[in-house]
């Protein structure tokens, strides 16, 4: 009995350094490999967004025809925002430039404000004889600045070319996962021992099921959210509403903080229209912010990935931490994730342990 106790000891103690050992090797592919590794994983977050959608037409069409179409409408989508969202995109940013001296007048004057009221309310209150000056951001400076971003004309469009080909060869390698989502399954739970891959089956379409539903949804809430505020601002007469629009649906993606970081950015955007134009933006920001939270993600995202808001808090920290924007972007499903293996690993373990005599 010891003996066979020991011998079962042993194993696990085999697993988990083998375990180890293949966690180490998977990082230093990561290291050598990057381009690689992201070619990879932006392909299986395209393919586990457009999974639901896929999934739905494949009721009423064979797969190969519901991949084609979604994917088609994809490219449909991808052309929509390359030949009209982008140059306008770029025309209110090239306005954007051009107001920077306006918005350092405009900051100067409420600096100028801020220090004349603490005088007047506060007399004996001594003031710094030297404050943050505006006006002295001069010619120099910027000339210096733009013949940085013109050296860098190069680099940018080499990492721009370097993105394309990414994009282009992820999307590939997307299709290639939707039409072969079965041999990929089963190649999966061939990993594990007979007894334990109905167990790994369920494993992977509950994983599937989850970041499918997440990616997907985040996806149409955060664009349904930044389109509605671009629109809603423009009607205000907002001149830089599509470059908030634009950061407001990625901000929203970016659980508890995007949406703060996003209206903190429209401050002093729209702070040269005056003050009214930067309680409206604020109000539609805020209120846009609430109404996907309580209306669209409860109707197309559904259910919660079922994590506590103590540990999404804590998720979406560390991810940032980590990982910067991505982990923010991905802290909560990955914890969801966590959250599953614990459930199909971890906890039967630990409760065979507890009960063992």
């Amino acid at each position: 009995m010891q003996t066979a106790v020991s011998g079962d000891l042993w194993r696990r103690i085999a697993w988990i350094a083998g375990g180890v050992v293949l966690a180490a090797i998977a990082l230093w592919l990561a290291a050598h490999i990057p381009r690689t590794i992201s070619i990879f994983v932006i392909a299986a977050f395209i393919a586990f967004g457009v999974q639901p959608i896929v999934a739905r037409l494949e009721r009423r069409m064979s797969k190969p025809i519901a991949v084609t179409i979604v994917f088609f409408g994809l490219l449909v989508l991808v052309t929509v925002f390359l030949v009209i969202v982008v140059p306008l995109a770029v025309s209110q940013t090239q306005l954007l430039v051009a107001n920077i001296p306006a918005f350092a007048s405009a900051g100067q004057g409420w600096l100028i404000g801020l220090e004349s009221s603490l005088e007047q309310h506060f007399p004996t209150l001594k003031l710094p004889a030297y404050g943050l000056n505006f006006g002295k951001i001069g010619a120099t400076q910027m000339s210096g600045f733009i013949s940085g971003a013109l050296a860098s004309v190069g680099a940018i469009a080499v990492n721009t070319a370097t993105g394309l080909f990414i994009a282009f060869a992820a999307i590939v390698l997307s299709i290639f996962f939707l039409l072969n989502d079965t041999q990929i399954a089963e190649s999966f739970t061939a990993l594990f021992p007979p007894q334990k891959r109905q167990t790994a089956r369920k494993l992977a379409a509950e994983v599937t099921e989850l970041f499918g539903s997440y990616i997907s949804g985040q996806v149409i809430v955060s664009a349904i959210t930044g389109a509605v505020i671009a629109v809603v601002t423009a009607i205000l007469g907002f001149k830089f509403s599509l470059i908030v629009g634009i950061i407001s649906g990625v901000a929203y993606a970016i659980p508890i903080v995007g949406m703060l970081i996003a209206q903190l950015i429209a401050i002093p955007m729209s702070a040269p229209q005056g003050l009214a134009m930067i309680v409206w933006v604020q109000v539609v920001m805020f209120g846009m912010a609430r109404i996907s939270d309580y209306v669209l993600v409860p109707k197309i995202m559904g259910h919660s990935v079922g994590v506590s808001p103590i540990t999404s808090l804590f998720a979406v920290f560390a991810g940032g931490e980590l990982f910067g924007v991505p982990g923010l972007i991905l802290g909560i499903p990955a914890a969801a994730l966590i959250k599953i293996l614990w459930r199909y690993f971890a906890a039967p373990w630990i409760k065979a342990q507890l009960e063992r005599p």
